[in-house]
């Protein structure tokens, strides 16, 4: 058969076949008439390489493992060269996989948030509504500048994956004491330098309006909560701000791990 047919029946196109001679993956076959006569052992070779290309791997490492043994050698697996690079493909599928699989909650979430009519935001409905109610509450343009400010690291952070599941809680438990708490701490004036008591101070009511805020569920919370993810978050939102604020971000995260600690009793 000509090549042209080769291809057809392998799936894929000459200038393929003319690529797998030039590599030394096929070998090349006989003249007869003028053109190339390939055989059926040419179609089961092309598609032994389509098959192994299609896994994921490489030329180099299918032209390894497809290879003769050399005569008089010593008998050797023809596999044992290409193992790392079959475990490293299958990695980089599971990691694809994992990868389509948030890609598919998020377009999931972005179709219900659509079709609800409310507005295109990673941030659960939950946090929009909490930060919503802060806006609507605030008393002068200062302290709306602040709340959307941390609404807008907020949505980063969700963005990023980086809120832990349990944020949630805070966001829901927000009856009008909470909320009134809330606003004015946002209104507080961010110009003037905190000294360090002050700062040690606002960080202490911060974390105790969130166990305030938590109440009954606050064991609850601290047992699943992920320290380690909580840090993240802190740390990315201390990319966002000034000097002052960090040191709150630094005093807060302080201060509510050595809370979820004594929580769990450790």
């Amino acid at each position: 058969m000509r090549i042209a047919e080769l291809a057809d029946l392998t799936g894929t196109t000459v200038r393929a076949v003319r690529h797998y001679h030039a590599v030394g993956l096929l070998p090349v076959p006989e003249v007869r008439e003028g053109w190339r006569d390939y055989g059926l052992h040419h179609v089961a070779r092309v598609s032994r390489i389509r098959w192994l290309s299609e896994a994921g791997l490489s030329l180099a490492t299918i032209r390894e493992l497809l290879a003769d043994p050399e005569p008089g050698g010593a008998a050797a697996d023809p596999h044992d060269g290409a193992i790392s690079d079959l475990r490293a493909a299958l990695a980089a599928l599971e990691d694809q996989l994992t990868r389509l699989r948030h890609q598919r909650v998020r377009l999931a979430r972005l179709a219900e948030i659509a079709e609800s009519g409310r507005s295109l935001t990673p941030m659960p409905v939950v946090a929009t509504t909490f930060y919503d109610r802060l806006e609507a509450a605030a008393p002068d343009s200062r302290t709306r500048r602040a709340i959307r400010h941390e609404r807008d690291f907020v949505e980063l952070a969700y963005y990023r994956e980086e809120i832990p599941p349990e944020a949630e809680l805070l966001f829901s438990a927000l009856d009008d004491a909470a909320l009134a708490e809330s606003v004015a701490a946002f209104g507080r004036d961010r110009d003037r330098p905190l000294s360090s008591d002050e700062v040690e101070q606002l960080a202490a009511d911060i974390v105790a309006r969130m166990m305030k805020r938590l109440g009954e569920a606050v064991a609850g919370a601290a047992g699943t909560l992920e320290l380690d993810r909580v840090r993240r978050t802190y740390e990315l939102f201390a990319r966002t701000v000034d000097a002052g604020d960090r040191a709150v971000a630094a005093a807060v995260y302080r201060r509510l791990e050595e809370a979820v600690i004594v929580e769990r009793g450790l």
